[in-house]
């Protein structure tokens, strides 16, 4: 593995939960990977119940067609697509008919063109169920090199195989992952995705621990930005980060797993390309300003500003909102009286007014319709939770004025009629609540979480101001806290 300084794969897996992209998006991604010097597109939708549930079942005519458009898509922009089943729910892996059912399931892309395949074995049974399976192999991870050889012989020359392992994640040696690294044919490539299952950071060293076991270079499934299951309040809109220079010596390439929103998951896609082409030179933010100038083309300015409220994740989860952040604690450092109050109030006030614009400017000037409407759930929210904390301030001002106790009193009534009504749903500024699935092993020997924090709790930046605000005129209003 020594010398080897280039990901040969860079792209993306549709691998995510939820309803799959439309052909549309797909399209516009794979010519987009192209351009920004990607290579890969592999889909894989765990919703697409002929992928996963029904994978016995043949895809109709008219998808098999979509299919074919996409692999022309793909040659055309220099972007290899492939195609991955999910079997494992079902399989008997003994059964000659069931390998018959996959092989000609895949074959079927193979014809329209389809060179790079994938099986996926991952959020499976991590123990053999059926009688004629364990009568036959020793154990799971023979069943699953025994089943990856037969489909790579029946799948032919020029054909490559990726396997998704029932093990994917963490750094330690199984008896699964030694049997697989003993077992299985070095052209095949196995997956990835950190030390849990959303890493917050994937480190050389943990790559090539992975990579002795498995007695190759890994291919690495990066759930990033992806927002399914108990992230789906989210949106993961901040820059790729958290990601090793030096992978490439122990990892044969990255595929990110995205949102359900193929548009909105360009600012993090847009970013790991920089960096599968320079990992030593890669400028994070740089490439995050610049990915969010091209999305954000009609409405630059106000899509870096409902940015802004959207970097929180696993990668970077403590960042709700720069700038704001910086004006709230400078407001907070300060005497309620006196200058430095009144310029944190001026500069807060003057950073709220431009997020309240954000929506609008964002509805009425993207060009791209598609991610407008993408980004709506949030953009209701980022309007809601950026009034309430301009309500907040309002307060805050009259409490430091010269108001009189009347209007200060009004003015806290109408503050906690407003903060009554029920938060949306939809996370801008940092989540109330929020898991992430941060499991070090999910088989059904072992199944725990990691060291990386998992649930994030009261992350939420507008319920800070708020509760400031509230504190602040609690004190100064004499109110009776029960």
């Amino acid at each position: 593995m020594a010398g080897v300084t280039r990901f040969e794969h860079r792209g993306v897996i549709e691998g995510f939960y939820g309803e799959p992209w439309a052909h549309e998006d797909r399209l516009w991604a794979v010519a987009r990977l192209g351009r920004h010097g990607m290579n890969r597109y592999v889909y894989a939708p765990k919703s697409d119940p002929l992928h996963r549930e029904r994978w016995r079942e043949p895809y109709p005519a008219a998808a098999l067609a979509e299919f074919a458009e996409l692999i022309e898509a793909g040659a055309a922009a220099g972007v290899e697509v492939g195609f991955a089943l999910s079997p494992g729910l079902s399989i008997a892996y003994a059964d000659a008919s069931d390998r018959a059912a996959l092989a000609a399931k895949l074959g079927a892309f193979r014809e329209r063109g389809a060179r790079f395949f994938t099986l996926a074995l991952d959020d499976v049974p991590s123990r053999l169920v059926h009688d004629a399976d364990r009568r036959a192999f020793p154990s799971l991870g023979e069943a699953h090199v025994a089943l990856a050889h037969d489909l790579l012989e029946r799948l032919g020359d020029g054909c490559r195989l990726w396997l998704v392992p029932t093990d994917y994640n963490g750094v330690e040696a199984s008896p699964y992952l030694e049997a697989l690294g003993a077992g299985l044919d070095p052209a095949v490539e196995v997956g990835w995705t950190g030390r849990t299952l959303v890493s917050p950071s994937i480190r050389a060293e943990e790559a090539r621990r992975r990579a002795a076991i498995l007695g190759r270079r890994l291919l690495v499934w990066d759930n990033v930005p992806v927002s399914d299951g108990p992230m789906r309040p989210m949106l993961h809109l901040g820059p790729y980060r958290g990601r090793e220079a030096g992978l490439e010596e122990h990892c044969s390439g990255i595929l990110l797993n995205p949102m359900q929103h193929a548009r909105a998951s360009w600012i993090a896609l847009a970013g790991a390309a920089e960096f599968l082409d320079d990992a030593e030179g890669y400028d994070r933010e740089a490439a995050w300003e610049r990915a969010l100038e091209d999305l954000g083309a009609g409405a630059p300015a106000a899509l870096r500003c409902f940015a802004e409220a959207h970097r929180f994740s696993p990668l970077a989860p403590t960042e709700r909102d720069r700038p704001l952040e910086a004006a709230f604690a400078a407001l907070r450092a300060a005497p309620p009286d006196g200058a430095p109050a009144e310029d944190a109030r001026a500069e807060l006030a003057r950073l709220l007014a431009e997020r309240e614009g954000a929506a609008a400017a964002l509805r009425e000037g993207l060009a791209d319709r598609r991610l407008a409407a993408e980004l709506e759930p949030w953009l209701d929210a980022h309007e809601r939770e950026t009034r309430r904390m301009a309500r907040a301030l309002t307060l805050l001002e009259s409490l430091a004025g010269d108001a009189s106790r009347f209007e200060q009193v009004v003015g806290f009534l109408g503050f906690e009629a407003v903060m009554a009504e029920p938060p949306p749903k939809a996370v801008s500024y940092g989540p109330r609540r929020v898991l992430y699935p941060q499991v070090a092993s999910l088989t059904e020997e072992d199944a725990r979480f990691g060291p990386d924090p998992a649930l994030f709790v009261d992350r939420s930046l507008s319920d800070e101001i708020v509760r400031f605000a509230e504190e602040r005129a609690i004190e100064a209003l004499g109110v009776r806290v029960s």
